[in-house]
């Protein structure tokens, strides 16, 4: 049988439209919970990077939409997951997030075994007694001086599903016990099968090799993992490694719409899209998951980041386009981030 070939805007617009980033199937949800199931979760180091995921998805989003699902409802919660990354995830899929950050945990407990003769129990007893109620790196700082013990402990803790994290960002991070703050006990389930088959249809057609990063895992193990699903082998136009999706929606690609690739994305820095692909998406020297992109009708347009200086746009023809300037800066205003957009050679005085 003959293996499908389909082209990256083909491509792109079906993963863009099943992300939210085409469409409106998210548009007026009571919660982000049903989008942040889909994207995979959305790794953010500062919750401003989940601002920016979520306010390129939602015309109308404002922050506050995702701090009461944060803080007040519960929908979502933030912590550390795949990866060992902090991100947000859905709280009623939190222990198969835990099970994926599985994982990376032993680096977090080995490197606390060999500080301390305290094993993991005793050292889950010692943060209770430390910190009752909230806990927080300044509250540890005494009777913990070193930083990186501080920040694994609560790593530790965090995977194990006792702490999730409350309010703040960096140092300033403030982290709540997951029973009294969630209103229940939270587990770490046993396989996260169900979150690879997430991935595989958010962001299919993709290698083994983008699905081990973004998890975590050696090629062969993902390569394991992608077969318990029977993918089914997909050619991508100018691509030279075999991707792979499940079949059910290679079918649908195949039948992808052209009319549904139109359109301008803005995909924003540090987006759960670029996660998701190992190389795919990077684009220049040095461009990776800190380097954002606008596509128009599915090809890629301009890149952009954001700095103290503002978001700055590099066009890909070397023309400024002002549907893409305005593009940005709506997305950077729906993420309540103070910024000007500016076309990059203006900045630089080039």
């Amino acid at each position: 049988m003959a293996v499908p070939v389909v082209s990256p805007p083909q491509m792109f617009a079906r993963t863009a439209h099943e992300t939210g980033l085409l469409g409106d199937e998210y548009h007026h949800r009571k919660s982000p919970a049903p989008l942040v199931s889909v994207l995979g979760g959305v790794r953010c180091d500062r919750i401003e990077q989940a601002h920016l995921a979520l306010a390129a998805r939602l015309p109308d989003y404002t922050p506050d939409f995702l701090l009461k699902a944060l803080q007040d409802k519960h929908t979502v919660v933030r912590t550390w997951g795949v990866r060992g990354a902090l991100q947000v995830v859905p709280t009623a899929e939190l222990g198969t997030y835990l099970a994926a950050a599985g994982v990376t945990a032993p680096r977090w407990r080995r490197f606390l075994d060999a500080r301390s003769n305290l094993n993991p129990p005793a050292r889950l007893r010692l943060l209770k007694r430390l910190c009752p109620h909230e806990i927080s790196r300044d509250a540890l700082r005494d009777a913990i001086p070193d930083a990186t013990t501080r920040l694994f402990m609560l790593r530790e803790a965090a995977q194990g599903g006792h702490i999730v994290w409350k309010d703040g960002d960096g140092q300033q991070a403030v982290f709540a016990w997951a029973k009294e703050y969630l209103g229940k006990v939270v587990e770490a389930e046993r396989e996260y099968h169900g979150l690879v088959g997430r991935y595989l249809t958010s962001y299919g057609p993709c290698e083994a090799a983008d699905l081990a990063a973004w998890l975590g895992v050696t090629v062969a193990a993902a390569r394991r993992l992608m077969a318990k699903h029977r993918v089914d082998e997909v050619q991508i136009e100018g691509d030279v490694n075999p991707t792979f999706m499940k079949g059910r929606d290679l079918e649908e690609l195949v039948h992808f719409r052209k009319s549904r690739t139109r359109g301008t994305v803005v995909v924003p820095p540090g987006d759960p899209l670029l996660h998701a692909y190992k190389i795919r998406y990077h684009l220049g020297e040095g461009g990776g998951e800190d380097t954002g992109l606008v596509l128009i009708d599915s090809r890629p347009a301009a890149s952009w980041t954001l700095t103290r200086e503002g978001a700055q746009v590099s066009f890909l023809d070397g023309n400024g386009h002002a549907r893409v300037l305005k593009a940005v800066d709506g997305v950077v205003r729906r993420a309540g981030i103070e910024a000007e957009v500016h076309e990059a050679s203006a900045v630089s005085g080039d």
